[in-house]
């Protein structure tokens, strides 16, 4: 089956159907879904070999599939855990800097951060670096701001989901600069 192209390609159209709306469950984003896809059918046809016929296919599938995106949020999730353990905002050079200078984070790693978050809506930026990075509550946000609560709130809200989409868009984002 590895090699007949023929069959590889009939095997994709039943598997894309079948599994491609779990993927896009999973994450929400269909160039992200397609991309889980791709690489869980890639593992898909390296275990085929060890495939008990006598089983169900669509279940074994739908195992390994799952396995392939519960395996892609972990990973994520411990970056992000990663980011947030171990990095913290400097206001005067409108960085943020690692906690330790002897932690394993590179460099190439902080400036990932950085360019990240230099996406953001200056407002936005600032909103999210007080309430996630220096621990200000939003009150005490809109009263140095001026703005409302829910204003603030708002900004942290729009800044957690534009990173999310800008982290699983492309998580070995690289500066141009």
């Amino acid at each position: 089956m590895r090699d007949d192209v023929r069959a590889q390609l009939e095997m994709h159209e039943v598997c894309f159907r079948m599994l491609m709306p779990v993927c896009y469950k999973f994450v929400r984003n269909e160039e992200m879904a397609r991309e889980l896809y791709n690489q869980g059918f890639l593992k898909i046809l390296d275990a085929l070999k060890y495939f008990d016929k006598s089983k169900d296919f669509t279940q074994w599938a739908k195992k390994i599939m799952m396995n392939k995106l519960i395996d892609d949020y972990r990973s994520k999730k411990s970056l992000q855990k990663l980011i947030d353990e171990n990095l913290e905002p400097d206001f005067a050079s409108n960085t943020i800097r690692l906690k330790d200078e002897n932690t394993y984070i590179a460099k190439e790693e902080e400036e990932r951060v950085d360019y990240l978050l230099a996406k953001l809506p200056e407002t936005t930026r600032r909103v999210f670096r007080l309430f996630a990075l220096e621990g200000y509550s939003h009150q005490e946000i809109s009263d140095l701001m001026k703005m409302s609560t829910g204003t603030s709130k708002w900004h942290v809200s729009n800044a957690r989901e534009m990173l999310k989409r800008f982290v699983t868009k492309n998580i070995n984002v690289v500066s141009n600069e």
